[in-house]
């Protein structure tokens, strides 16, 4: 199943990094939510492969197969076939391909490729996280930072498409700021969690992001050493819209700033989402 979503990574990648430097068809989807032809061209890629090696599973992916039911006895691949349009439709050179497959709630292999640098995050459980890179020679295994003071932290996160978690963002972004060393945001959720999954970062947070943004990502956070929660620090579910991943030992002072929060950070759970 890994070899499966690292073919099918590259294969869309690549479909995107020969569109890139081309003039783009833009579909409005919705407030700050667009489409373009090289989100369904790398789509179309990805859902073939996935169809012709896996015809028993279920397909989500973020533009023409996104709603669905959770079965916990069907194979499920999680698909956004290019996180980081607004970049991409920009020219803005940071997007990615992220291709998971979870069994129920628990991710099994995951994938996460950035085409214009050829990176290649991916992890299977139970086997570690890695990157695959032209320039490493071999597959470098990911760990996740050992910097455990917040001031010695750098912090990424992504903005909210609607007000409300937009603002939530916002709140916890001027708490934040002033105790971390660096914040930064790539819009890109896979590359965020990648990132910190690298060691590249120690923090990232979102409040509204979808199964196919995250289910690769969490997995490798999670073979790298690190920790994800929903921001209250409680288990994940693939289906919430609100995240935090952190290295671990960053993750309580992290919690601590989110939790200050009195106000809903999703529109989606305004009442269990209250700050204790």
């Amino acid at each position: 199943m890994l070899e499966i979503a690292i073919r099918a990574a590259r294969e869309a990648g690549q479909i995107l990094a020969e569109k890139y430097n081309r003039p783009h068809e833009i579909l409005l989807k919705g407030l700050r939510d667009i489409t373009t032809e090289a989100d369904l061209a790398a789509e179309a890629a990805v859902l073939g492969i996935l169809r012709q090696s896996c015809p028993n599973a279920r397909l989500v992916s973020e533009e023409t197969c996104n709603t669905w039911q959770q079965d916990d006895s069907i194979p499920t691949w999680y698909v956004d076939p290019l996180d980081g349009t607004t970049n991409y439709a920009r020219g803005l050179p940071m997007f990615s391909v992220s291709i998971a497959m979870a069994q129920g709630n628990r991710v099994q292999c995951g994938a996460v490729y950035d085409p214009l640098l050829d990176q290649l995050f991916y992890a299977e459980r139970g086997q570690g996280a890695y990157l695959s890179h032209r320039q490493l020679g071999s597959d470098q295994r990911l760990w996740v930072s050992a910097r455990s003071r917040l001031i010695d932290g750098l912090a990424m996160l992504d903005w909210p498409r609607d007000e409300i978690p937009r603002k939530a963002i916002a709140r916890a972004l001027l708490r934040l700021a002033p105790q971390v060393d660096a914040v930064r945001s790539r819009g890109s959720a896979a590359l965020g969690f990648a990132g910190v999954a690298a060691g590249w970062a120690d923090i990232y947070f979102q409040f509204t992001l979808k199964p196919w943004d995250v289910a690769a990502g969490v997995l490798l956070i999670e073979e790298a050493g690190g920790m994800v929660t929903d921001p209250r620090g409680r288990p994940y579910s693939l289906q919430q819209p609100a995240w935090l991943a952190t290295n671990g030992l960053l993750h309580e002072a992290a919690l601590g700033v989110l939790a200050q929060d009195e106000e809903p950070i999703c529109p989606l759970c305004p009442v269990a989402d209250r700050g204790t």
